[in-house]
């Protein structure tokens, strides 16, 4: 599964007046910087989600609703509702009913709530679109709500869009999240019952407020990298501009499946510990 990550920022050591304050503003862009990134992956991740429930779901559309069930869930908390559901071109509608409290599942998430995913005109096939939907959903106490939607236009490519997406964090604070990328397989295509070794090239832009009510988008000078092998992002840029300040870029590395990265303003460029995806 491709694990976006989120920031942790180490301290900046002070010495002298005149440095103190020109590190506590560095201290400030940095936290601004992590703060808003933190947020935007935790929109990414949410909303990731409903891909990976669904998947799991839609894999099996062919078998028994007892079967997908079985694949979902620990126990009897998740059931799965066909709506003009066509097995043969595994087009039309799944629910997923996760129930009004979290439902332990056979990935380590717990869910709530419901997801309904749309398969049109035909599953699988270039041109063919998957539209998810969730009503009152949580992954992990984090609420989803929005639209996010799925179109394949080339062989191993994917454009992704998520519209009027809000995440609501666990400390009640939301964050607003719109996105329109291009997802692009660059390994594991030879082997499709393995997803370890998978990985994907993303470029594109996405939008928001943070949490703290700031507005900021992002856009990819150099496609981000992710591995179903890595947690973390493993190279690539992003640029981040923010309402009022310097535009900043987070360089995630040359490849290396590691936890460091490297924000840069202007001429000024710190590195930082990156942090894994939306705890278990």
């Amino acid at each position: 599964m491709k694990k976006k990550p989120s920031f942790t920022v180490k301290s900046i050591f002070i010495a002298g007046l005149c440095t103190a304050l020109f590190s506590c503003n560095r201290q400030s862009v940095t936290d601004d910087t992590a703060s808003i990134t933190n947020d935007d992956n935790s929109a990414e991740n949410a909303f990731y989600d409903l891909k990976v429930a669904g998947d799991a779901a839609g894999t099996d559309a062919t078998s028994t609703q007892k079967s997908i069930e079985k694949g979902l869930k620990k126990d009897s908390c998740v059931t799965v509702k066909f709506i003009n559901f066509d097995t043969i071109s595994k087009s039309g509608k799944l629910q997923l009913d996760f129930g009004s409290s979290n439902c332990p599942c056979e990935d380590g998430k717990n869910r709530k709530g419901k997801i309904e995913v749309e398969y049109k005109p035909v599953k699988g096939i270039i041109g063919s679109e998957v539209i998810y939907t969730p009503d009152q959903y949580f992954v992990n106490d984090f609420g989803v709500s929005g639209k996010k939607s799925v179109k394949i236009t080339a062989p191993y490519t994917w454009t992704i869009k998520v519209e009027n997406g809000v995440v609501t964090k666990p400390d009640g604070k939301t964050v607003t999240w719109s996105s329109d990328r291009v997802r692009k397989m660059v390994s594991g295509m030879n082997t499709p019952l393995n997803f370890t070794d998978d990985s994907f090239e993303v470029t594109g832009t996405s939008s928001g407020k943070n949490s703290a009510g700031n507005d900021y988008s992002f856009e990819t000078e150099t496609p981000l990298l992710f591995s179903y092998g890595c947690q973390y992002i493993s190279s690539g840029k992003l640029k981040i501009k923010r309402s009022g300040k310097k535009d900043a870029v987070v360089d995630y590395g040359d490849g290396t499946c590691d936890d460091k990265g490297t924000v840069t303003v202007g001429t000024w460029s710190k590195e930082i510990t990156l942090k894994g995806k939306l705890a278990k």
